[in-house]
C-alpha cells in the first residue's frame, strides 16, 4: 500500500504544473463561491431537495468555470469548439455525478449535515476536475 501511495504521489508530482494549479485553485474559489451561493439560495429560499440543489449549483458554476480554465488557468489557443466543449462537460459531468451521489449517500444515507456533505464532497471534485482538464480536456 505504501509503495502505491508513493507511486501516486510521484507520478503526480510530474503530472501537475504548479502555476496552473494554483490558478486552477482560484478559479475553483471563485466557482465555489457561485456553487454555494446558488446551493443556499436554491436549499433556503427554493427548498429545493439537497441533491438536486447540489446539481444545479454545480451546473451554474460549471458555466463560468470552463470559461475561466479555458482563457486563463489552461491559456488554450484552440478556438471555442465542439470537441473541447464536449470534454470540458464529459469531466464535468463525471464530477456532478460524484458530488450528486456523495451528497445522497453522506446527507440521506448517513443523516450528515448537508453543508459538511459539500466541504467533504469538494476535495475530490476538485482532483477530479483539475486532471481531467489538464490530461483529457485541453491537453
Amino acid at each position: 500500500m505504501k509503495k502505491t501511495i508513493k507511486n501516486f504521489i510521484k507520478y503526480a508530482d510530474a503530472k501537475v504544473d504548479f502555476k496552473k494549479f494554483i490558478k486552477f485553485v482560484i478559479t475553483g474559489f471563485i466557482n465555489t463561491g457561485v456553487d454555494w451561493l446558488s446551493f443556499a439560495v436554491l436549499r433556503e429560499a427554493i427548498k429545493l431537495y439537497a441533491p438536486a440543489a447540489q446539481a444545479a449549483a454545480q451546473g451554474i458554476a460549471v458555466c463560468g468555470s470552463y470559461i475561466i480554465n479555458k482563457n486563463w488557468t489552461f491559456k488554450s489557443n484552440k478556438k471555442y469548439n465542439k470537441t473541447e466543449i464536449l470534454k470540458f462537460f464529459i469531466v464535468q459531468g463525471a464530477s456532478l455525478v460524484l458530488g450528486y451521489l456523495g451528497m445522497f449517500i453522506l446527507h440521506n444515507k448517513l443523516g450528515l449535515n448537508e453543508y459538511l456533505c459539500k466541504v467533504i464532497i469538494m476535495p475530490i471534485t476538485v482532483i477530479i476536475n483539475y486532471f481531467g482538464n489538464k490530461l483529457f480536456v485541453f491537453k
